[in-house]
């Protein structure tokens, strides 16, 4: 009798096993790289103890780190090498810290600080001359909805130093970004994003998609900036649309 029992137990538990892989295998991965959209940051952070680098859209290197459960470190940054009439070299660099205040799996809302360092080289026949601006500054974001569909809606103060030609004066710059992601596939979200400055309205766009696995993520898409280019005949900005390129690997 008891080998019966022995036996009808292990069954159960057999069964037990063989349906639990069966409903991993059927869950969707988690998007590792979901503390972020495609620009703007997510109220979301990695886990405690991992990290993710790679490249942040546009071609940015960099490297992010959970430090304790909610707390994000992020840095990253590039340097264009070149030398053609009109613009020539230029960096953007970033350092941002965001705690997670509040997440209850529905509904995650985080607050930062961050500082980002941009340079545009002006290369004329005379010479040259660099436009650089500083931006030091505050954030807050909230992400309401499910890993399948989310509404990302953030804003941020930062005090900006010197100008820039995409629309950037110096001061005080009030900025309010929203976002939204849905998963259109098993691996496969569409993203948008949509930035403002409350001050002047210069808006700026970004449209793409993000192709992921357990491990890694690969964001593809383009960014439109209405006033992001100055006509050096006319002297006024005109739209212009960049394609960018993201790739996240998560580690820990």
């Amino acid at each position: 009798m008891s080998a019966i029992r022995l036996v009808c137990l292990c069954l159960l538990l057999a069964v037990c096993t063989a349906r639990s892989q069966e409903d991993s295998a059927a869950a969707p991965p988690r998007d590792p790289a979901a503390c972020s959209l495609l620009l703007m940051p997510t109220g979301r952070t990695l886990p405690a103890g991992s990290g993710c680098f790679g490249l942040a859209a546009p071609y940015i290197p960099y490297g992010a780190f959970s430090v304790a459960e909610g707390v994000q470190i992020s840095a990253g940054g590039v340097y264009i090498f070149r030398n053609v009439l009109g613009t020539g070299q230029a960096y953007y660099s970033y350092l941002f810290v965001k705690d997670a205040i509040y997440d209850d799996g529905i509904t995650s809302i985080a607050i930062g600080a961050a500082a980002m360092f941009w340079g545009q080289e002006r290369v004329r026949p005379s010479g040259s001359s660099w436009d650089r601006v500083v931006l030091p500054g505050v954030f807050a974001v909230t992400t309401i909805g499910d890993r399948d569909n989310a509404l990302s809606l953030g804003v941020g103060f930062a005090d900006i130093a010197g100008d820039f030609s995409i629309g950037l004066n110096a001061g005080l710059l009030a900025g309010i970004g929203l976002g939204y992601e849905s998963r259109v596939s098993r691996g496969c979200t569409l993203m948008t994003e949509h930035f403002f400055d409350a001050s002047s309205m210069h808006s700026m766009h970004a449209f793409g998609a993000r192709f992921f696995a357990a491990r890694g993520a690969f964001d593809v898409g383009v960014i439109v900036l209405p006033n992001g280019e100055i006509n050096l005949e006319t002297k006024k900005k005109q739209t212009r649309v960049l394609p960018m390129l993201g790739i996240s690997i998560l580690i820990g």
